[in-house]
């Protein structure tokens, strides 16, 4: 069972960006559903990794389109990227360390952080980005 599902309120309207969002939430899905199955820790952290690689990567996309298109609020969001990056960072450093247990409050802070960060920080650039041709 998912623990987060696609559906069109989480769209942004920016295929690519969308399409990427949709990778994360299956990542998340698919960490929690290593959890409920008594997953490794060893494979769990490596979900961990996985998605934190992805997410940079993710915010990379964005922050390029931003700047392509001058986004008003770029360093605002840039700072949001960043301090997810450095949770996620810990988060993972944490449990490789066994001072953290994979746990479903970890992955429901996951689950809400995207959900939040899309439904409120990122559907801020949405009209703007369609206004400048971003698709």
């Amino acid at each position: 069972m998912a623990l987060i599902n696609w559906d069109d309120s989480l769209s942004v309207k920016v295929g690519s960006i969308d399409n990427q969002h949709k990778k994360l939430i299956t990542m998340i899905n698919d960490f929690y559903d290593g959890i409920v199955k008594g997953s490794s820790t060893e494979s769990l952290v490596k979900l961990v990794a996985a998605m934190k690689n992805y997410t940079v990567e993710h915010f990379s996309h964005e922050e390029g389109v931003m700047q392509k298109v001058g986004y008003p609020d770029f360093p605002a969001h840039k700072k949001q990227h960043e301090m997810f990056v450095a949770k996620v960072a810990e988060v993972e450093e944490k449990t490789k360390s066994g001072k953290l247990v994979v746990s479903v409050e970890l992955t429901n802070f996951l689950k809400d952080w995207l959900k939040n960060h899309i439904n409120i920080v990122d559907k801020k650039y949405s009209e703007y980005f369609i206004k400048n041709g971003i698709k």
